[in-house]
């Protein structure tokens, strides 16, 4: 299964570094760190660049949560453990598992992909690939110029918006 772990924003890596270094590799699966593709518009061209998609926060694959959060005290940058209260451990629910796999698309590098549409003359999304495809209902914002439209959620214990980059034929 797999816990968030809350960590300050801009040190995600020196946080899976300082698991990696201070935690039993028996403890855990992986350390992971979930990205996106985004574009950048550079003087009319398009440019794909990796960014953080969820700043602040690094998952950890495992089936030993206990002394997983026992041997994470000792790691200083992390400042919480999603859903620790008092002595109870959660994970992410299955279902929010299960929904970031979906984005992730099977992805090794844990990074949500370019989603590539197809849109109208107005602009309407009219045909779109995976990972978007599935959650095309759940767009609140599109930026087709910006290749980017933000879906809503309920992930973590509350409602988010989650940016997903999209590209164009072309492109």
């Amino acid at each position: 299964m797999w816990y968030a772990i809350q960590t300050i924003t801009g040190n995600e890596e020196e946080a899976i570094e300082s698991i990696r270094r201070m935690v039993d590799k028996s403890v855990y699966e992986e350390c992971f760190l979930l990205k996106r593709e985004a574009v950048w518009r550079i003087e009319g061209a398009c440019k794909v660049h990796v960014e953080r998609l969820f700043p602040g926060y690094v998952f950890v694959s495992t089936r030993n949560p206990g002394e997983l959060y026992q041997q994470l005290k000792r790691v200083s940058s992390y400042t919480k453990i999603l859903g620790k209260e008092e002595e109870e451990f959660y994970p992410v629910s299955m279902e929010e598992e299960e929904f970031l796999k979906e984005l992730l698309n099977g992805d090794k590098e844990y990074t949500v992909r370019l989603s590539p549409v197809e849109v109208d003359e107005e602009g309407k999304i009219v045909e779109c690939g995976k990972p978007l495809e599935r959650y095309l209902d759940r767009v609140v914002k599109k930026r087709i110029r910006l290749r980017y439209v933000i879906i809503r959620v309920h992930l973590f214990g509350r409602d988010r918006e989650i940016l997903m980059g999209i590209r164009l034929e072309g492109d």
